[in-house]
């Protein structure tokens, strides 16, 4: 792994440790899976928005009674925000289609 990764590995245990996400591997997995099913069209920015939002919730649900809870909850929404992959206004997406659609692409392609 070269410094730059290193580094930014360390900040994003960081992070995930300050927001309350303990499990850093499989959140770091969850990141990645939610940037490669965003690569290849699968899932759009509303579905990221409800990932974070039910992170969100049991994060808030699970602290406790605390003074300066606005100032945490704005904080906590800027954090995952930043650590979850964003969604390019002017990039397009294609949809994923069905098996017929693939078998029809198959049927047509190079001799398969």
């Amino acid at each position: 792994m070269h410094a730059a990764e290193q580094t930014e590995a360390r900040e994003l245990h960081r992070t995930l440790d300050f927001i309350g996400l303990r499990a850093h591997a499989a959140t770091v997995g969850l990141i990645q899976l939610c940037e490669e099913l965003m690569a290849a069209g699968i899932i759009d920015g509303a579905a990221i928005q409800r990932i974070k939002d039910a992170i969100h919730m049991e994060i808030s649900v699970t602290r406790s009674r605390m003074s300066g809870h606005d100032s945490f909850d704005d904080t906590l929404r800027t954090r995952l925000d930043a650590i979850f992959p964003q969604v390019a206004k002017s990039e397009s997406k294609t949809k994923v289609g069905s098996l017929d659609d693939l078998a029809q692409a198959l049927e047509g392609g190079a001799g398969i």
